[in-house]
Formats: C-alpha cells, structure tokens, sequence
C-alpha cells in the first residue's frame, strides 16, 4: 500500500511552500505570495503538525485546531517558538483529543512568550453541532469562519 502521511518527511512540505513563493511557482500558475506573511493552519493531527512545522520559523504564524499532542513541549520546540503568534482552539467537550491538549500547548506557548502572542479560543460545547464520538472535534471549520 501507499505510505502514511506520517512517513512523510517535513521537508516535502516545507520544500512546496519554498515552490510556490518562487519565480518556478510563479511561472507554474501560483499567485505571488510573501514568504513573511504565510500562516499554517492544522487541525487534529493536522495541529500537531502544524506546530512541528513553526518551530522552523518559516511561518509569520500558526493556528492550531484541537491538537492531539499530549506530552510535554520539549525546551528546544519552546525556544523555537517564542513570541511565534499562535491561535489555538479547543473545545472543551472534545471526544477525540481532550481539551487539556490546548491547554497545556497555551500554557507551554505562554510560558517563553514574552509579548501577548498566543491567543486561545476555548469553546465549552462543540460550535458546529456535532455530536457522537466527533463531538466537539469540529474547531477546524469553527476556526476557519474567523474573521481574523
């Protein structure tokens, strides 16, 4: 079968986003893009990648959608992501990923953060109306309808 997303190495990714705001990615059909104003957005799993993705620095930012990472942000992902703006949302009835996930990344986030850069968006019941073993996970699309 065809490997997992998950086997994929970071670089791939990081490597397409160098593409696209290049004159070969101009000239292939991509919009002219600042590599300074490029945000990643993750949900889910999607978040925990995002956040391994910022701490290359290669994003203006990020904004992380119920993450799944449980254990505790290493010092060096700390340091690499100091006054990084961050926006995180969680729900607190989250069947997949518990909202402690968001919050602790808030509080990791917070602690090396020396200006008001990390935002959190905690909602305590699911904003879309999902219910069953998805209840609550639905703060991707929540998050994509902010205005900013």
């Amino acid at each position: 079968g065809k490997p997992s997303f998950y086997g994929e190495p970071r670089e791939k990714l990081l490597r397409f986003v160098k593409w696209v705001c290049s004159d070969e990615g101009r000239k292939a059909g991509c919009a002219e893009v600042d590599p300074k104003r490029i945000f990643i957005l993750g949900f889910s799993d999607g978040a925990t990648l995002g956040l391994e993705l910022a701490t290359t620095r290669r994003f203006a930012g990020c904004v992380l959608c119920s993450n799944g990472f449980t254990g505790d942000l290493p010092e060096l992902a700390k340091t690499k992501l100091k006054d990084l703006p961050v926006w995180v949302f969680h729900c607190a009835d989250d069947a997949i990923f518990p909202v402690k996930c968001g919050d602790k990344l808030v509080a990791a986030l917070k602690s090396v953060s020396s200006r008001d850069v990390v935002r959190y968006t905690r909602y305590d019941q699911d904003q879309e109306g999902f219910t069953g073993s998805v209840r609550g996970h639905s703060t991707g699309i929540t998050a994509s309808r902010q205005p900013g």
